[in-house]
């Protein structure tokens, strides 16, 4: 073939990509992504759709499942933003968006919310969910559904070990760490070769992870004035030397081997060790009530507030969930900025509160008595004050290399110190290309 021709050639194929990069013309459809496509989100997320295209006529909305291969992964959207064919709203977990954002993946939302009303408009969310949308004093997202987390308690486990429950009241405030610990001891039994048959918390189990111990004691994440992760401080260091201590005292290998015993590899959802009465006590969110309900309706347990460093601190808990972004090149702003808010609105975020038995990031929705019955209750009484991991475009990184130190703590493979270096040492050359760097 001719130069001329090759030429030819690849100017129509620059043309037809460019073609293909522009995506669907039509203003009136709108292309949604969401990582969450379970059986039941899937279901939340239709119903939300149907509401949307009922209530403006004309609008077709295409839903697209985007599963996520783990928290923080960005290569589905780097892809669709580089190749010039970005969904016009996409369903991320709310603690990436700064990630996201400081990575130029997002559009910035801040002038359409001001053609909103500005502050009028996000002071209609729970403050610790509009802060997860911010980076570098703009919001990049609107918050949609939220978590809390707390203390399950097995009454009939405690009264057989001589323990009153009604010591973890709520309305007694919440319990120290050391006031869990001592119940903890007391509902341990082991059978005659000294294995483990019954325990009471298995204090990095589940949600008792970095983040919950170190909000619990006041952790920080960041000071602003030397742009650093704080990773030595004095929060993080106690709950690190706490696992290294817990891990000696209650023997990691012989609680592993417990609960391969008990909630072995692919049990089904009935067989927990909470659900079947040989674990005593569990740090878990609010997800669990529907778990409850469905595979362990019979379990008599109370819910109490996550434990705190010291007698007289004030209760607090913290939250994930989701928010909807607009990636950066949409063209069908209007449509994507119409749908967004229906979804994050009362209308969108009351039906998936119903569907999925997830809370609302909007004020107005927590009183609402069909969305918080029963022990939902509880859970939704502590959105005012709950917290939230700071917005940090390093926070995905964050989260995966504490996980990897709690394990190397708990193994005895480091010492606290050592671990929350390796932390400090993988985190900060990462942060570090952010500086100067504020949250809000």
């Amino acid at each position: 073939m001719q130069a001329g021709s090759l030429l030819m050639v690849s100017l129509m194929l620059a043309v037809l990509i460019s073609a293909c990069s522009m995506g669907p013309s039509d203003p009136h459809t709108i292309t949604f992504w969401t990582t969450r496509t379970g059986t039941v989100d899937m279901g939340g997320w239709k119903k939300i759709i149907a509401g949307f295209e009922k209530a403006n006529p004309g609008y077709h909305v295409k839903l697209v499942g985007k599963p996520s291969p783990s928290q923080g992964d960005a290569t589905a959207l780097i892809t669709a933003v580089r190749g010039g064919t970005p969904p016009d709203v996409f369903e991320v977990d709310r603690f990436t968006v700064s990630q996201y954002a400081s990575i130029g993946l997002l559009s910035s939302l801040q002038p359409l919310i001001e053609k909103e009303g500005g502050k009028t408009f996000s002071d209609q969310y729970f403050p610790f969910a509009w802060k997860e949308t911010m980076y570098q004093g703009e919001s990049y997202a609107l918050p949609f559904d939220s978590d809390a987390r707390g203390l399950y308690y097995n009454k009939k486990l405690l009264r057989e070990a001589g323990i009153d429950p009604s010591i973890l009241d709520p309305k007694n405030g919440p319990p120290t760490i050391d006031e869990i610990m001592e119940i903890s001891r007391k509902l341990v039994k082991k059978d005659s070769k000294g294995n483990y048959t019954q325990l009471g918390l298995i204090p990095w189990d589940g949600e008792a992870s970095p983040a919950t111990w170190g909000l619990s004691m006041g952790a920080k994440y960041y000071d602003p004035t030397t742009c650093e992760f704080t990773a030595f401080e004095p929060a993080f260091k106690k709950a690190f030397e706490n696992y290294a201590k817990w891990s000696k005292e209650l023997d990691y290998h012989k609680v592993d081997t417990f609960m391969a015993t008990y909630q072995p590899p692919n049990a089904p959802p009935s067989e927990t060790p909470f659900f079947t009465g040989h674990l005593g006590m569990s740090i878990t969110g609010n997800w669990l009530l529907s778990s409850i309900r469905d595979y362990a309706p019979k379990l008599d347990y109370g819910i109490t507030y996550l434990p705190v460093g010291q007698k007289g601190d004030k209760p607090f808990t913290w939250a994930g969930g989701y928010a909807l972004v607009m990636p950066k090149g949409v063209k069908n702003v209007d449509g994507a900025w119409k749908l967004m808010q229906y979804i994050a609105g009362p209308e969108g975020q009351r039906i998936y509160s119903l569907q999925t038995q997830h809370l609302p990031t909007l004020k107005s929705l927590i009183d609402d008595p069909e969305i918080t019955a029963g022990n939902q209750k509880f859970f939704a009484s502590m959105m005012p004050f709950t917290l939230s991991r700071p917005p940090m475009p390093v926070g995905a990184q964050i989260w995966d290399a504490m996980d990897t130190a709690k394990q190397a703590v708990l193994l005895g493979d480091s010492t606290p110190q050592q671990a929350l270096q390796n932390v400090y040492d993988r985190v900060q050359p990462q942060l570090q290309q952010f500086c100067p760097f504020q949250l809000p």
